[in-house]
């Protein structure tokens, strides 16, 4: 029996989980690896399969509802879920889901690939004309996305700590950083509407690269759903172009020649929505909230990315902000 226990996960918790598993699964266990958080990887005589803890149930069996639609639907470039018909596994407060493991590709999927960027967004496009025929059976089930009130309470954190950024980034930089948020927020909040006339979806709310998933047979896949909320495609859209602008360069242009991003360009409340720094108050706070700052492993990214790039998003927020004076 091969436990193969990563460094920073809990040994004792580790082997209690492990043990577990081994009694409650109907299939021997040869090894389990913690791959993050409360996600762990294990290996049968037969297959490999995720196992994910949710802290609550009903986020558990709505996770399982979904996976299970998006299949019905004819979405097949995600996971399936595993024994949705039996009691769910609950160990140490959580309640764990059996998810089916997707072999990768040796090449993962890469926001800095024009290639994989352009088939990350139609594959977000394909989610989400299959997610837009669910909405009305999740109905009480979901959130409705409210990016609004997402970034301001990031802005408010990001102020909270803005005395200990200050140690590692100049004042007169991060102030800039809170006043392009401020105009972006307030401006956002009037026109955000001018986003919602279309049918609903369900969003993924996270469109972060680790979750695109190319398979071994060189399928992309879209993982991970434990964001999903309803309400406009635009708003996956326009987290999924705040995410790859650093790897455009913050060159306008390249953003209009995306098919599937290029028609929000001309609403304005999406320029807006480009013009907050989302990524550098995200990675502050997570970094703060964390302490992690002592980690010169993680901080040096964090203030490379704040500081090497000012000069392109400055020239990225004065090339949209005479778009919308146009």
């Amino acid at each position: 029996m091969n436990i193969n226990i990563k460094r920073g996960g809990d040994d004792f918790f580790f082997n209690r989980l492990f043990s577990f598993l081994s009694r409650e699964l109907d299939v021997e266990i040869k090894g389990m690896t913690h791959l993050r958080g409360n996600v762990y990887l294990v290996e049968t005589v037969s297959k490999k399969i995720i196992i994910k803890g949710f802290k609550d149930l009903r986020k558990l069996k709505i996770q399982e509802t979904f996976a299970s639609s998006l299949r019905k639907s004819g979405f097949d470039q995600s996971y399936r879920f595993y024994n949705q018909n039996k009691d769910p596994l609950h160990f140490h407060g959580s309640y764990y889901g059996c998810i089916e493991f997707i072999d990768p590709h040796e090449q993962r999927f890469d926001y800095s690939v024009q290639k994989d960027r352009e088939e990350g967004v139609e594959l977000l496009k394909r989610f989400h004309d299959h997610t837009s025929v669910l909405v009305s059976s999740y109905a009480g089930m979901l959130p409705k996305t409210d990016l609004a009130r997402k970034w301001r309470h990031r802005k408010n954190e990001f102020t909270k700590y803005l005395p200990a950024v200050n140690r590692y980034v100049n004042k007169s930089l991060t102030n800039e950083l809170l006043e392009w948020a401020d105009f972006s927020l307030t401006n956002f909040v009037k026109l955000k509407n001018d986003l919602e006339t279309e049918s609903p979806a369900i969003l993924h709310g996270d469109v972060a690269h680790h979750n695109f998933l190319r398979s071994k047979a060189g399928k992309l896949h879209i993982i991970d759903f434990d964001l999903i909320s309803t309400g406009s495609r635009a708003y996956d859209m326009l987290q999924y172009a705040n995410r790859i602008l650093p790897f455009l360069d913050w060159q306008f242009e390249s953003l209009a020649k995306i098919e599937h991003l290029n028609q929000w360009l001309h609403v304005d409340a999406f320029l807006y929505g480009l013009l907050y720094p989302a990524d550098i108050l995200r990675e502050w706070n997570r970094l703060l909230r964390e302490s992690m700052q002592s980690n010169p492993y993680s901080l040096a990214p964090i203030v490379e990315m704040t500081v090497s790039q000012y000069q392109q998003r400055k020239r990225f927020q004065e090339e949209v902000k005479s778009r919308l004076d146009a």
